[in-house]
């Protein structure tokens, strides 16, 4: 079903195929030696457009990461018309879309070929709005150590992960895995990137994650290297139940993640990637509260951003 949709999606596009294309992926798709500041719209569902492209200009963000799903009104059902009208927005506002945050979740399960079947239109959106990547998860989302999920059956796993690099590839759009779930870590993705071994999957470290499964942030780095294209900034503490596998979320500059050096890791390394706030209002009760609103948050992790980054360069 998924290989004859995908046959389908590309006749349908006229959209030649660019297999066995040399896709360069040292440390991202920015450019060095500019502020590379970006901020998902998951907290700007119900927002309009205008509101989201008024709000990256006012506080000197540079990068938009689109989160897709009609509740933030951007979604594969969009016509090609209103695509390219978000496009010329976006860029007429001296911004770029960075990746389409999809809720794509592969888990080696039967389910996987429906999850597919959506990425294909996920890719199709963020070709048309000039994104490098869609972001997609990996396994079983659980809040507790104890809760139990399914077993992951790897090779089927591997094999999904192949089939969407090898759709995404024949549009130039590259496969972002977020350090998530089962595969949080570095040492874990380490090992499913060399057995997926595509040229166009590459990485989302997300910095809270890796830090939950008691990996540090030097180690994660090592083991992703160049694969490392996009960072989500957050900050967090761990909640006193140590079976609480989530940690508690704070302002960013607050709470317990070395964000200063992990920066400091990146920019020495070459990273031109951007650095995006995944400030996550909609799913975590700590941060509905007042105080925790974008307008007050965007502007804040913006200055600290930009404190960390002058400082590197003294």
């Amino acid at each position: 079903m998924y290989k004859e949709f995908a046959e389908k999606e590309k006749r349908s596009r006229n959209r030649p195929a660019i297999m066995g294309m040399n896709l360069s992926y040292h440390y991202g798709n920015g450019e060095s030696g500019m502020q590379r500041l970006a901020f998902s719209t998951i907290p700007c569902d119900g927002w309009s457009l205008d509101e989201t492209v008024d709000m990256a200009k006012q506080y000197g963000f540079q990068g938009l990461e689109l989160r897709e799903g009609n509740v933030w009104g951007i979604s594969v059902e969009m016509t090609k018309d209103e695509r390219s009208a978000v496009l010329r927005k976006v860029e007429e506002a001296g911004l770029r879309v960075i990746d389409i945050g999809s809720g794509v979740c592969l888990t080696g399960s039967e389910g996987d070929a429906a999850q597919l079947m959506h990425f294909c239109k996920v890719v199709s959106l963020a070709q048309d709005l000039k994104a490098s990547g869609v972001r997609i998860f990996l396994g079983y989302f659980r809040n507790r150590r104890d809760e139990q999920v399914p077993a992951i059956p790897y090779a089927e796993l591997v094999a999904y992960i192949r089939q969407a690099c090898d759709y995404a590839a024949t549009t130039g759009v590259q496969v972002w895995i977020e350090t998530h779930n089962e595969f949080s870590t570095g040492r874990a993705l380490r090992t499913l990137l060399d057995d997926v071994d595509r040229p166009n999957c590459a990485v989302i470290y997300d910095l809270i994650h890796p830090l939950e499964e008691g990996e540090s942030p030097a180690d994660t780095l090592a083991l992703l290297g160049s694969q490392c294209v996009h960072i989500h900034i957050k900050d967090g503490v761990p909640f006193e139940d140590q079976m609480e596998l989530n940690w508690k979320y704070t302002k960013v500059g607050e709470g317990k993640i070395p964000v200063a050096s992990i920066v400091g890791m990146l920019e020495s390394a070459g990273y031109t990637g951007y650095y995006s706030l995944e400030w996550e209002t909609k799913w975590r009760k700590e941060l509905q509260v007042p105080g925790m609103e974008p307008a007050i948050i965007f502007p804040a992790y913006a200055d600290f951003m930009r404190m960390i980054l002058k400082s590197l360069k003294k």
